[in-house]
């Protein structure tokens, strides 16, 4: 209905309440386009569910999300975070989860990173920038004066005095210029690509000096450069400076002047002398020797500076010519030349030779054959005298002008030239004297049956011994003993001390012995005889040259070879014991060994000083007394039954007692006098020592 159908209708009757009645009419309803469809929802609603969702999405948001405060210094820096990320307050609001972050600010070096935000907690992060390099502008008084800059002591590359790029901090400044004192002071460089302004207040690093010379009119130099003639005043730079003055005709002087700087000087007036002629000098032959005025200055030809307006006396020599004197005198600054001619000298030598007619050789040339005499030039010469089976003989000689000079040339066969290069007598490193040892012989080691006080280990046995080695004059003492092991002592027996510096060292083991002997061979840089394991012996290389103790075979020969046989006792073949013969039981021993030689007496209770009586012809001491010696060998007791000659024997490399050999201060008895007999052990003994003994390979 629309609002003009809906007008009533008046009547031109009187209007009353009771009058006024609407008449119905009829409803027409509006048109409606066909055609179209009908929404389900409205606008409106559509809208308002937007909104809700978008509010329920806001809140999960909220619920979910995590904040991220990134801390920069400087605090005003710029933070840029990737993906959804909303600012808030210092920091961002982000769901978890990894994001990239950059901060930038003017002035420094822009930095990113990554961070990781988790569900658990919010997420913080510090960041601090580094601030941009800055630049230095050294600015210097007086003005336009080149410079170096150095920063920490390091010099920076720069133009104009502006230096680039310098790290931000407290730094060291350094101005250097040629002719200024270095200026220095610390600043605080601010980077942030800004550039500072360095004034440098140079002070002077020279001073005047005054410089003159006599004669005047002298050319000065400094280090290379020309600064004028004398008289002068010149800028030195400060330091040790060498100034050079010259002048034609004359000699150059060298001053070294000392100048520090602000402080001006007068040099004394350098007097400049006249210069030196140059002296050519020839001779012939060459290579004659020169002395000016007595000095040596070299052989010719030669230039000589000599010193003019005056005399110089100079002689010439060369070995085979007579020598020659000249005087002379030179001018200043000019060159001359003297030639002089040596004359040659000779003298005579008589060389002879034993075996006769062997060639000589003269500097190399056969020159003859032995039993001539030699018309040679009074220099030295090499003279060799040569003949076949013989080693060379070779000696150097000058002839003398006035007086025949001889030769006499005995010539060696290779064994003998080898053998007179070893050494008769040694010395090693702890002391005891060594004899050189070249046995060549056969014997019988041991004793027969029938021999009165035989012991049944004293099998008879055939030996060649012919390997040469160095033998110890003496027992190894004490005082030697200890430089090896110096707490060792060989203690006292009854009060009598066996422990004195010059006694045989005794109260060792055989094991001992042998250390002792390879600590030797190493002070003397020799190959050890011993091998051994934790300090034990386990076995021995009969190759080395080092240290050991004699063989039994070795000292048998020593002990009891002679001129073809075998002694049976020290002093001989025959009893009583011989007077002085040795250190045995004697009455000195009455109160402490059960039996003594009641007709022998010897001074000595205990042990004696080694060397305390004769040698043997072989030049040893105490192979019979005093001490009985542990060997290198072994020991075994032989059948006897073997008819071969055993070469040079060492003995077994394994078992368990080792051979005592000799007579000692306790014993008396016809047995152990015997130089045959025979003792075996390992433990140490109160009259037990050794000797040492070495191969000459």
């Amino acid at each position: 209905m629309t609002a003009k159908e809906a007008v009533p209708v008046r009547t031109s009757e009187p209007e009353s309440d009771d009058a006024s009645v609407i008449q119905p009419i009829g409803f027409t309803p509006a048109p409606v386009s066909t055609g179209g469809h009908k929404l389900f929802l409205s606008p409106r609603a559509i809208i308002v569910a937007a909104c809700l969702l978008l509010g329920a999405g806001i809140l999960v948001y909220l619920l979910v999300a995590r904040s991220l405060i990134i801390e920069t210094q400087p605090v005003d820096a710029d933070v840029s975070v990737s993906g959804l990320a909303l600012p808030l307050g210092d920091g961002h609001l982000v769901l978890p989860g990894k994001y990239n972050y950059t901060v930038s600010a003017t002035g420094y070096i822009s930095q990113s990173g990554e961070v990781n935000v988790s569900s658990d907690s919010n997420s913080r992060r510090a960041v601090k920038l580094e601030r941009l390099p800055g630049h230095l502008q050294v600015v210097t008084e007086p003005s336009s004066v080149p410079v170096r800059i150095l920063i920490n002591g390091s010099e920076v590359d720069s133009q104009q005095g502006l230096a680039r790029n310098i790290s931000a901090g407290r730094k060291r400044i350094t101005i250097e210029s040629e002719r200024y004192l270095p200026f220095s002071k610390e600043i605080e460089i601010e980077g942030l690509d800004n550039t500072q302004i360095f004034t440098a207040n140079l002070r002077p690093a020279w001073a005047n000096v005054h410089i003159t010379s006599q004669p005047q009119g002298a050319t000065v130099t400094v280090e290379g450069e020309v600064l004028g003639t004398t008289p002068l005043t010149a800028e030195l730079v400060q330091g040790d400076r060498t100034v050079s003055i010259s002048l034609p005709d004359h000699k150059p002087a060298e001053v070294i002047v000392p100048v520090t700087a602000g402080v001006d000087q007068t040099l004394e007036t350098v007097d400049l002398n006249a210069a030196d002629g140059l002296l050519r000098v020839v001779s012939s032959p060459e290579g004659a020797s020169v002395t000016v005025n007595g000095e040596y200055r070299g052989r010719t030809p030669m230039d000589l500076e000599l010193s003019s307006n005056k005399r110089h006396e100079l002689r010439f020599f060369k070995d085979g010519y007579g020598s020659v004197n000249r005087s002379i005198d030179v001018d200043a600054g000019q060159q001359q030349q003297l030639n002089v001619m040596l004359k040659a000298v000779f003298g005579k030598v008589a060389i002879t030779s034993s075996p006769e007619n062997a060639q000589v050789l003269i500097d190399g040339k056969l020159a003859g054959t032995a039993g001539q005499t030699f018309t040679l030039p009074t220099r030295s010469h090499k003279i060799t005298v040569r003949k076949d089976g013989y080693e060379d003989y070779e000696t150097t000689i000058v002839p003398s002008a006035k007086l025949e000079q001889s030769v006499r040339a005995v010539l060696l066969t290779g064994e003998q030239a080898r053998w007179s290069n070893v050494p008769a007598e040694i010395t090693h490193s702890a002391g005891g004297k060594m004899l050189l040892m070249r046995p060549n012989a056969q014997f019988t080691m041991g004793s027969s049956r029938r021999e009165q006080g035989r012991r049944a280990n004293e099998v008879m046995r055939k030996v060649a011994l012919t390997r040469p080695f160095y033998i110890g004059t003496t027992e190894v003492t004490n005082r030697e003993f200890r430089r090896y092991k110096r707490q060792h002592s060989s203690s006292h027996t009854n009060g009598i001390s066996l422990d004195n510096d010059g006694l045989p060292v005794v109260n060792i083991s055989w094991n001992e012995a042998a250390l002792f002997c390879n600590w030797l061979s190493a002070r003397d840089g020799l190959t050890p005889v011993y091998r051994t394991e934790r300090d034990r012996i386990v076995g021995f290389d009969s190759g080395a040259n080092g240290y050991r103790m004699l063989t039994e075979a070795e000292w048998a020969w020593a002990a009891r070879y002679h001129r073809g046989s075998m002694r049976k006792f020290p002093w001989g073949d025959n009893l009583p014991v011989g007077k002085n013969s040795g250190n045995y039981a004697d009455n000195s021993a009455a109160q402490i060994v059960p039996a003594v030689l009641r007709t022998y007496t010897d001074r000595y209770a205990a042990t004696a000083p080694v060397a305390s009586f004769p040698p043997n012809p072989l030049g040893v001491f105490d192979l019979g007394g005093n001490v009985s010696e542990w060997v290198h060998d072994l020991y075994t007791i032989g059948t006897g039954l073997s008819l071969k000659t055993e070469e040079n024997p060492v003995g077994p490399q394994d078992g368990d007692y080792h051979v005592i050999r000799g007579s000692s201060w306790r014993h008396a008895g016809l047995t152990e006098l015997r130089l045959s007999y025979r003792d075996y052990g390992a433990e140490p003994r109160n009259d037990v020592g050794f000797r040492v003994a070495r191969w000459v390979n």
